[in-house]
Protein backbone atom coordinates (compact mmCIF):
# COMPACT_ATOMS: atom_id res chain seq x y z
CA UNK A 1 0.00 0.00 0.00
CA UNK A 2 2.62 2.51 1.07
CA UNK A 3 4.97 2.67 -2.15
CA UNK A 4 5.64 6.01 -2.67
CA UNK A 5 8.49 8.26 -1.19
CA UNK A 6 6.13 10.49 0.91
CA UNK A 7 4.35 8.05 2.39
CA UNK A 8 3.60 8.47 5.76
CA UNK A 9 6.02 5.83 7.11
CA UNK A 10 5.88 6.72 10.38
CA UNK A 11 2.86 5.15 10.82
CA UNK A 12 4.80 1.91 10.18
CA UNK A 13 6.90 2.18 12.78
CA UNK A 14 4.71 1.79 15.78
CA UNK A 15 1.57 0.07 14.50
CA UNK A 16 1.00 -3.38 12.73
CA UNK A 17 0.49 -2.89 9.37
CA UNK A 18 -3.25 -3.56 9.63
CA UNK A 19 -3.94 -0.63 11.77
CA UNK A 20 -1.39 2.04 10.29
CA UNK A 21 -3.69 1.23 6.94
CA UNK A 22 -6.78 1.35 8.80
CA UNK A 23 -5.42 5.30 10.36
CA UNK A 24 -3.91 6.18 6.89
CA UNK A 25 -7.80 5.66 5.02
CA UNK A 26 -9.14 7.35 8.08
CA UNK A 27 -7.22 10.09 8.30
CA UNK A 28 -8.17 10.64 4.74
CA UNK A 29 -12.06 10.12 4.95
CA UNK A 30 -11.88 12.72 8.62
CA UNK A 31 -9.54 14.85 6.25
CA UNK A 32 -12.46 15.64 3.72
CA UNK A 33 -14.90 15.25 6.50
CA UNK A 34 -16.19 11.95 5.30
CA UNK A 35 -17.47 13.31 2.20
CA UNK A 36 -17.04 12.45 -1.84
CA UNK A 37 -14.80 14.68 -2.90
CA UNK A 38 -17.05 14.90 -6.13
CA UNK A 39 -20.30 15.02 -4.72
CA UNK A 40 -20.36 16.07 -1.45
CA UNK A 41 -22.58 11.93 -0.28
CA UNK A 42 -21.16 10.75 2.55
CA UNK A 43 -17.66 8.87 1.24
CA UNK A 44 -17.53 4.95 1.72
CA UNK A 45 -14.45 4.42 -0.60
CA UNK A 46 -11.48 5.70 -1.50
CA UNK A 47 -10.96 6.66 -5.10
CA UNK A 48 -7.21 6.55 -7.19
CA UNK A 49 -7.29 10.22 -8.66
CA UNK A 50 -4.63 8.44 -11.45
CA UNK A 51 -5.49 4.60 -11.19
CA UNK A 52 -3.30 1.83 -10.11
CA UNK A 53 -3.31 0.37 -13.77
CA UNK A 54 -2.16 3.58 -14.94
CA UNK A 55 0.74 3.50 -12.31
CA UNK A 56 -0.93 5.82 -10.00
CA UNK A 57 0.18 4.48 -6.25
CA UNK A 58 -2.29 4.38 -2.81
CA UNK A 59 -0.37 7.72 -1.70
CA UNK A 60 -2.32 9.98 0.45
CA UNK A 61 -2.53 12.83 -2.10
CA UNK A 62 -3.57 10.36 -5.24
CA UNK A 63 -6.51 9.29 -2.94
CA UNK A 64 -9.79 11.33 -2.09
CA UNK A 65 -13.00 10.13 -0.21
CA UNK A 66 -15.97 9.22 -2.79
CA UNK A 67 -19.41 7.59 -2.81
CA UNK A 68 -19.72 4.29 -4.11
CA UNK A 69 -21.83 5.70 -7.26
CA UNK A 70 -18.79 8.53 -7.78
CA UNK A 71 -16.24 5.93 -7.79
CA UNK A 72 -17.95 3.27 -9.87
CA UNK A 73 -18.85 5.53 -12.63
CA UNK A 74 -15.74 7.63 -12.89
CA UNK A 75 -13.77 3.83 -12.72
CA UNK A 76 -10.63 4.41 -14.72
CA UNK A 77 -11.19 7.83 -16.88
CA UNK A 78 -8.99 11.11 -16.07
CA UNK A 79 -10.48 12.43 -13.21
CA UNK A 80 -10.83 16.15 -14.51
CA UNK A 81 -12.43 15.20 -17.81
CA UNK A 82 -14.99 12.76 -15.79
CA UNK A 83 -15.49 15.09 -13.50
CA UNK A 84 -16.18 18.11 -15.39
CA UNK A 85 -18.89 15.92 -17.19
CA UNK A 86 -20.99 15.35 -14.29
CA UNK A 87 -23.66 17.63 -13.02
CA UNK A 88 -22.68 18.13 -9.82
CA UNK A 89 -19.26 19.57 -10.88
CA UNK A 90 -17.89 22.60 -9.11
CA UNK A 91 -14.63 24.36 -9.71
CA UNK A 92 -14.34 24.67 -5.96
CA UNK A 93 -14.29 21.12 -5.35
CA UNK A 94 -11.68 20.45 -8.45
CA UNK A 95 -9.70 23.21 -6.75
CA UNK A 96 -9.74 21.19 -3.41
CA UNK A 97 -8.77 17.93 -5.57
CA UNK A 98 -5.89 19.61 -7.23
CA UNK A 99 -3.92 21.00 -4.12
CA UNK A 100 -4.68 17.78 -2.31
CA UNK A 101 -2.85 16.04 -4.86
CA UNK A 102 -0.21 18.78 -4.42
CA UNK A 103 0.78 16.90 -1.25
CA UNK A 104 1.58 19.75 0.70
CA UNK A 105 -0.70 19.87 3.45
CA UNK A 106 0.21 17.31 5.45
CA UNK A 107 1.17 17.61 9.13
CA UNK A 108 2.30 15.35 11.40
CA UNK A 109 2.27 15.38 15.23
CA UNK A 110 5.74 14.33 17.37
CA UNK A 111 4.40 11.69 19.02
CA UNK A 112 4.67 9.51 16.34
CA UNK A 113 0.94 8.34 16.83
CA UNK A 114 -1.19 11.86 15.64
CA UNK A 115 -1.26 12.79 12.28
CA UNK A 116 -3.12 15.06 10.22
CA UNK A 117 -3.79 15.69 6.49
CA UNK A 118 -5.61 18.82 5.75
CA UNK A 119 -7.66 20.34 2.78
CA UNK A 120 -7.11 23.73 1.85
Amino acid sequence: MFRCENEPLVLLIELTPRLAKRRFRQAIYEAWDHKCAYCGEHATSLDHIIPKFKSGCSCWYNLVPSCLRCNGHKGSEDMEEWFRKQEFFSEENLDRIVTWTKGDKIEFISDREQYTLGVA
